[in-house]
């Protein structure tokens, strides 16, 4: 990175017996936490080692998030390996950080790079001999009223399914556990005992010594100016001293990460932004506070403590948080960052509220630590999409301490076998596009991001900065209309439409666990899907053409895809794309609208992520073409049984099933805009079409429709009404349910992967194994029982399921059915494993005969489970039930 000194200081197995030594920690009489150990002892060798001229990987950045990628792809067997530092290894963010390792955060796949952390951190002394300052405190996390203890709650539930021990106790255990925490506006808090307190710099420091004692190199004050890019390829890193040939790069910059990817000439978007942290240290209070005393985390007050040296460390998420680092890479401007008394009185005052014997400690200082936030609070990680080989860690939210373990080990797996050995897609840099790494968007973004991190979040809870960036053409119309808009991929997109006379203010402020007050709408406009029509604006839909001007693009689909692709034009198919796991890495819909053409719709979210994964597989020839065409059209669903009259008065022509079968395509015209992609297909399960109009035609097609459609009872819906419609019909969404992890033979989709086909399609080995040796898990249906909708919390996604008092799995997604008029979960379930731990095949037996609960923030709902949708059964039984009490009538 950017610095004007020419020196390097290098940690390398020659160096080790010196590194080895015993090291403590001091605190610096100026700034931070402590002292940098490794950087005091390599900064007395005079002669530093020269710049290689090449090696396999290059990562940037020697604080320890690239520490730690460092040190897992040394454990998984990588030489050649070179880690660049532009100052001194670990004095960035790292040398700043508060030292608390917590498992409590939201998301699954978080808690288990955090409980990784804690393991790897707590055995670094016995494998370096280097003393991490590792102290297992635990922690407290406090409820200051019920929405609160109902989240943690939740949290707790899903940490118990990951194995991580936790309790949820009452105000007077906290005060047992930590004397100091004043419990009187309390109503509950999770304990978490195995959270645990470090010194950041030595963990990086052992970090860096185990790796360098595995060959890896480590060179101080060389600063990256740019990553060198040929045929979209990583080829060679430039420095300050020069250029190292590699195949791979990873940045691991930090608060610099963002600027690194646009200093190559090749731009690579890392979207994050920096902000002011702050924290307070206190001198040793007049009875010292014992290095085990729990971690506190109020996020009601938006603070966090924890014991130091005797004191307290105390510092939180302001709601006016301060952004940095606008532009340039400089390390030295962290040393000149300012306390700010003023910006933190209101943090102080809370921690005085909760800990009010505090009044009589003695401050030491305030520190202004940097930290980098991305636009949707998780951290940045993967292979980006437009460089091969250009591998991205960074962007982690305050919780690099915490990440960096896991997250570390994950990234070194990815390079090393092409994916982790967890579900990582809500990391993924994938999920972004260049859309968000505007300075501006970004530096709003983040001022909302950094307070969010303590704000209580509800399930629907929506981001209010850098919004309205992508829109259909019709917003302003479906705006005034009643829309109340929500966000994917940057595309707004309308939840539900709130009727005249509804009051507004209400419907934007209702956030709960329990029923939403939108309830009422949007059963009114499921209804209206199922006995009417309705219009549903899902322009955000991902969509490319492949054409070319032989059979190219059919071989590459039908190599891509585990469907059959080879079928008549005008038809459509449903299909995965799969990786060599046989796992979803795209859920698709593919219309062949010519011999040689083909138009792919996948989820909004898949646009990066679907066209990187086109790309990886097709072959450089300027005859196959691949355009994304996402911008190009509008699409509109008409839902329920009249769709079919409304089409077919604006376009004259029969639109029944005998004219217009199901999954199939036309180009027609509808009202007077020709050449508009017709396709009887609703992504829903009922009937009706999606409309796919050149953007041009978007308005008067849309005024026709609900013109027309007004003597049919027509109506604006939205996303959740479409939710609950796809749930009940047992519809699997990629990204909710489906991941690169989840089969077709796990979640019942076999009749969709064509082993026979004449293509050998990538995934079909995985497949055919999986199907010899039977599937371990199965996607299931459940309805709640005993559960009542108006009192109780509802289920959103990630509760455990059990079956018969064991743990079975967890739901991926859930909504209330209008037509069952019950809750339906979707979710995978697993047998036991065997005696040799083993995974046990499951059996539709298995599954039918179980009983079944989830459980909600602690309390378990009893659910039937099935392998097919309720509501067609439902559907049946209201038949025969008519069809009798029609008979009835006509018997009398």
């Amino acid at each position: 990175m950017c610095s004007c000194v020419r020196s390097s200081r290098a940690l390398s197995p020659v160096l080790l017996p010196r590194l080895l030594l015993p090291k403590t920690g001091n605190r610096l009489a100026g700034r931070g936490l402590w002292t940098s150990p490794q950087c005091m002892a390599v900064s007395g060798d005079s002669h530093p080692l020269p710049l290689p001229s090449q090696a396999r990987v290059v990562i940037c950045g020697g604080g320890i998030v690239g520490t730690s990628v460092a040190y897992h792809l040394a454990k998984l067997g990588w030489t050649d390996i070179v880690l660049l530092e532009q100052g001194r290894l670990g004095a960035g963010t790292t040398r700043l950080c508060a030292g608390i390792v917590s498992v409590a955060k939201p998301l699954s796949i978080e808690c288990q790079m955090a409980n990784y952390s804690s393991r790897l951190y707590e055995q670094l002394e016995a494998e370096t001999g280097i003393k991490t300052g590792y102290v297992k405190t635990g922690s407290l996390c406090l409820a200051q009223n019920q929405d609160r203890f109902i989240s943690l709650k939740r949290l707790a539930s899903r940490l118990k399914v990951m194995g991580i021990s936790c309790n949820i106790i009452k105000p007077k255990e906290v005060s047992k556990l930590h004397p100091l925490v004043n419990i009187h506006d309390l109503v509950g808090a999770l304990h978490l005992p195995a959270d645990a307190v470090v010194s950041p710099p030595e963990v990086n420091h052992a970090l860096a010594v185990a790796a360098a004692g595995q060959g890896v190199q480590i060179l101080e004050r060389t600063s990256v100016q740019q990553v060198l890019v040929e045929k979209g390829h990583v080829m060679a890193v430039e420095t300050d001293r020069g250029s190292i040939e590699c195949e791979y790069f990873v940045n691991c910059a930090g608060q610099w990460a963002y600027e690194l990817g646009q200093a190559s000439e090749t731009k690579v978007s890392v979207p994050l932004h920096g902000c002011e942290h702050f924290y307070l240290l206190t001198k040793p209070l007049q009875e010292p506070l014992s290095p085990s005393t729990p971690v506190l985390i109020d996020m009601d007050g938006r603070i966090y403590a924890r014991p130091w040296q005797g004191g307290l460390l105390s510092g939180g998420f302001e709601k006016n948080p301060k952004p940095i680092f606008t532009e340039g890479r400089n390390q030295l401007e962290i040393q000149n960052m300012q306390e700010d008394w003023d910006h933190f009185e209101p943090m102080l005052s809370a921690l005085l509220r909760r800990m009010p014997s505090l009044e009589l400690a003695e401050i030491h200082q305030l520190v202004n630590c940097p930290e980098s936030f991305t636009p949707d609070m998780r951290c940045l990680m993967g292979e980006t999409p437009g460089v091969s080989g250009y591998y991205v860690l960074a962007g982690m939210n305050s919780s690099g301490l915490t990440f960096a373990g896991g997250a570390g080990k994950y990234l070194a797996e990815w390079m090393t076998y092409g994916y982790p050995t967890a579900n990582v897609w809500p990391l993924d840099i994938k999920r972004f596009g260049n859309l968000q790494s505007s300075r501006t968007f970004l530096r709003h973004r983040v001022m909302e991001v950094m307070p969010l991190l303590y704000e209580l979040k509800v399930p629907r809870w929506d981001f209010q900065t850098g919004r309205q960036l992508r829109t259909s053409p019709l917003y302003d119309r479906l705006d005034t209309q009643g829309a109340r808009w929500m966000e994917k991929h940057g595309f707004e997109r309308p939840k539900y439409f709130v009727p005249p006379g509804k009051d507004l203010l209400s419907l934007d402020q209702s956030k709960t666990f329990y029923k939403p007050d939108w309830f009422d709408i949007v059963g009114a406009e499921v209804k209206c899907c199922k006995e009417a029509v309705c219009v549903i604006d899902m322009s955000s839909f991902t969509k490319f053409e492949l054409t070319s001007t032989g059979d190219q693009a059919l071989e590459l689909l039908q190599h891509l895809c585990a469907n059959d692709l080879d079928v008549p034009v005008g038809h459509i198919v449903h299909t995965g794309m799969l990786n060599e796991r046989g796992g979803y890495e795209n859920d698709c819909s593919v219309v062949r609208l010519s011999k040689n053409s083909f138009f792919i719709i996948s989820p909004t979210d898949q646009q990066v992520h679907c066209w990187y994964w086109i790309k990886k597989y097709m072959p450089n020839d300027p005859h196959l073409h691949l355009e994304d065409v996402s911008w190009k059209y509008t699409a509109l669903n008409l839902i329920g049984p009249r769709a079919m009259d409304v089409l077919a008065e604006l376009s004259y022509v029969s639109m029944t099933p005998d004219h217009f079968p199901s999954m199939f395509c036309k180009e027609m015209s509808v009202g007077y805009a020709n050449g508009i992609r017709v396709m009887s297909m609703t992504h829903t399960g009922e009937p009706g079409f999606m409309l796919y109009i050149p953007i041009e035609y978007a308005l008067h097609v849309y005024n026709e429709v609900m013109s027309v459609g007004q003597k049919y009872g027509i109506r604006n819906a939205g996303y959740y009404a479409l939710r609950s419609l796809r749930i009940e019909k047992f519809f699997a969404f990629w990204g909710q349910d489906l991941d690169t992890f989840t089969t077709p033979l796990e979640c019942g989709r076999e009749f969709r992967v064509k082993f026979d086909k004449d293509t050998n399609f990538l995934g079909r080995e995985a497949l055919l194994q999986q199907r010899q040796d039977g599937v371990s898990r199965r996607f299931v249906m459940l309805v709640l029982e005993d559960h009542d909708t108006e009192l109780d919390l509802w289920p959103w996604w990630g509760e455990p399921i059990y079956r018969n008092g064991q743990l079975a799995g967890t739901t991926t997604s859930s909504a209330y059915s209008y037509t069952l008029e019950r809750h339906v979960c979707l979710g995978f379930v697993s047998p036991p494993p065997g005696p040799e731990g083993l995974p046990t095949p499951i059996t539709p037996d298995f599954i039918n005969r179980g009983d079944y609960e989830v459980d909600i923030a602690g309390q378990r709902y009893p659910a039937k489970a099935k392998l097919y949708p309720f509501s067609s059964l439902f559907t049946q039984q209201k038949r025969r039930k008519e069809d009798l009490e029609l008979s009835n009538l006509q018997g009398k």
